[in-house]
């Protein structure tokens, strides 16, 4: 399967650590760096994605397109490999044009020329590939008073009636609400909307400027393509539009394009709901002639690769990077944003939803200025795209590849794939290889960003030593933080507080819950600095955490299916001695200083060593814990919580 450009990077170049991609000289070095920084992130989620990319790239179909792509850049002349990488995957444009075309012509037939039809997305932009579908808005005329909700119901059951369509699906309730379909003849996707034209504006953008120098157009096609191969963009991860918006900011930083701020100071207003889209091209200084393809690829996987995405906004209307707290974190440090919130309030009649700094990754769009493009990406994908760019960067600076044009390019799309089914084949064999992070739970303890007035930890069995801690992770989820803006932070609490702080507060107060009432566990508070570090000494003689069930009867709330069954355990299991045991431990909350993360750790009395071995009480007590907390509903604790008590205390 291993290509021979994607060997030589694989064996020559630095380990790379699996989190943050940070380098290191051999496979022992980068182990000790993951156990001693990262031990307390949750790997389970990566290594499903890892092994996803796995299986895709060892599939029958995966492996023809490699060999089909092999033979087409063995087949061209010098300095022709990216060429035949663009045609092999870039879609057929007449087919595209011809669906586009006949769909102009049903619409304008069915609602009698009164809807005007406005292409948008990689039709415009000239990007489109094998699988790309094809956007449209949709315009009403003036003289059809149709408010979007009509004209959306009427083109939805047009769609269904005609036989030049399928799968018609009506997406009512997205942020632009569209109708998904496909064309008969043409086998293409269609994605239409009618209530939002602000996407014809970019793509007219980004195809004005990838026509004004092929290598731009090259440049964003081959990223597409490598964005697509690894499974960068989908779901959860990034959007074609989201990596062109991160290619304008790689274009900027070499002086290659000038902030979209500064392309609307060179002409009049284009204002479109409160927007401005205005721009010029042309004092647009031409990218120099020496400079290759290949070169602007390279620097775009060098950049990105280097970029701190946990405290950055990357921001394409002023051409850097920003610190998210400098700059939209405080009022007044961006003024044009705050203008054009106003703009948009007045245009649309409603104040539209800020730009979401809380998301793991901060990419602003080019016009619209309060929209962060890459909120939908999770941090299991950050941390798959930050790897996927660590290796391309590799790639593009190792001499032996640079040498084989066509071999770098088979790496870029293949060569990450090739380590990782590598290294999967190791693990089955009983290795744990240096990229699959293969480990147990027991770990040394290594506390997070200490908070002022931390007390230690205690020491493991004899005093010398770290202890053996056992320990879980909890982020907030989206769902979580948007409940308590939507519904419970809209009572009146303190402003100054932000909703990660009410979202720690009420995991503390669930977790005390479980573990007193719904466990029985008696427990003792040892150390607290409130709000973001708890110790309590824990006990208990009773197993109540075997055998739980989460299914509920209907109407029957989380808590109160399993309080009934803790009260049925305790009149069936107190004189069992098959439920009998002895648990104590500490039982310690640590949260980061601004609340998004909360780690829980047991560890064993100083004179109990072994009472974290595998199948001790204290570890099953604490993996059924973990399993709780999993299935618990946040919605249901928060909207019972006693936000009183919170007001009170803040």
């Amino acid at each position: 399967v291993s290509g021979s450009g994607s060997d030589s990077v694989a064996s020559s170049g630095p380990v790379l650590c699996l989190v943050c991609a940070a380098p290191f000289q051999s496979t022992q070095d980068c182990l000790a760096h993951e156990l001693l920084k990262h031990a307390n992130k949750p790997q389970k989620q990566l290594r499903q994605r890892l092994n996803a990319i796995t299986k895709i790239f060892t599939s029958a179909q995966t492996q023809t397109e490699r060999s089909e792509l092999q033979a087409a850049l063995e087949q061209s002349a010098s300095g022709g490999h990216l060429r035949a990488v663009l045609d092999f995957y870039a879609s057929d444009v007449r087919k595209l044009e011809s669906c586009y075309g006949h769909v102009c012509s049903c619409i304008d037939r069915e609602m009698k020329g009164k809807v005007r039809v406005y292409p948008f997305g990689s039709l415009v932009t000239g990007l489109s590939l094998k699988d790309s579908d094809i956007d449209l808005y949709l315009q009403p005329c003036r003289e059809l008073n149709l408010v979007n909700k009509q004209l959306f119901n009427r083109v939805a059951n047009f769609l269904r009636r005609s036989k030049s369509f399928a799968d018609v699906l009506a997406i009512r309730h997205a942020r632009v609400p569209i109708i998904r379909c496909r064309h008969q003849l043409t086998g293409l996707s269609l994605d239409i909307n009618m209530s939002n034209p602000n996407s014809t504006y970019n793509s007219r953008f980004v195809g004005e400027l990838v026509q004004r120098d092929e290598r731009l157009r090259e440049l964003c096609l081959f990223l597409k393509i490598w964005g697509k191969m690894l499974k960068l963009i989908g779901h959860g991860s990034l959007s074609s539009y989201c990596l062109l918006s991160m290619i304008l900011v790689s274009l900027q930083q070499q002086g290659y394009l000038a902030p979209i701020r500064q392309l609307q100071a060179l002409c009049p207003p284009v204002i479109v709901l409160g927007v401005n889209y205005a721009y010029s091209l042309d004092l647009l200084s031409p990218i120099p002639k020496n400079v290759k393809t290949l070169d602007l690829i390279s620097h775009f996987f060098t950049y990105f690769s280097g970029v701190n995405y946990e405290r950055c906004v990357l921001s394409p209307f002023l051409g850097c990077a920003l610190d998210k707290t400098a700059s939209l974190g405080t009022p007044g440090a961006f003024p044009e944003c705050e203008e054009q919130l106003q703009a948009m309030t007045e245009a649309m009649g409603e104040v539209p939803e800020p730009f979401r700094l809380d998301r793991f990754m901060c990419v602003q769009d080019p016009f619209e200025l309060q929209i962060n493009v890459a909120k939908s990406v999770s941090p299991t994908n950050l941390t798959y795209l930050k790897q996927c760019l660590k290796f391309a960067a590799q790639a593009c600076t190792n001499p032996d590849l640079v040498r084989r044009p066509d071999k770098l390019y088979e790496c870029l799309l293949y060569g990450l794939a090739d380590k990782l089914i590598v290294e999967g084949r190791s693990a089955k064999a009983g290795h744990s290889p240096r990229g699959h992070p293969l480990r147990t739970e027991v770990r040394q303890a290594e506390p997070m960003k200490k908070v002022e007035g931390e007390p230690k930890l205690e020491l493991g069995a004899g005093g010398s030593g770290p202890p053996i801690v056992r320990s879980h992770v909890i982020m907030p989820t989206t769902n979580d933080l948007k409940y308590l803006r939507s519904g419970v932070l809209s009572l009146n609490v303190n402003e100054a507080k932000s909703v990660y702080y009410y979202w720690l507060a009420c995991y503390v107060d669930t977790i005390k819950d479980v573990l007193t009432q719904i466990y029985g566990l008696e427990i003792e508070l040892k150390e607290a600095r409130e709000p973001c570090y708890y110790q309590w000494l824990i006990h208990t003689s009773l197993d109540t955490w075997t055998g739980r069930s989460f299914q509920r009867g209907p109407g029957q709330s989380f808590f109160a299916h399993q309080l009934q069954q803790t009260i049925e355990f305790g009149k069936t299991r107190t004189n069992n001695p098959g439920y009998a045991v002895n648990v104590r431990g500490l039982f310690s909350l640590l949260a980061k200083e601004d609340y998004t993360e909360l780690r829980l750790d047991v560890q064993p009395l100083a004179k109990d060593a072994l009472a974290l071995q595998r199948n001790s009480p204290l570890t099953k007590l604490f993996k059924a814990f973990k399993n709780l907390l999993g299935n618990y509903s946040f919605k249901e604790k928060a909207s019972t919580w006693k936000f009183c008590s919170m007001r009170l205390k803040s």
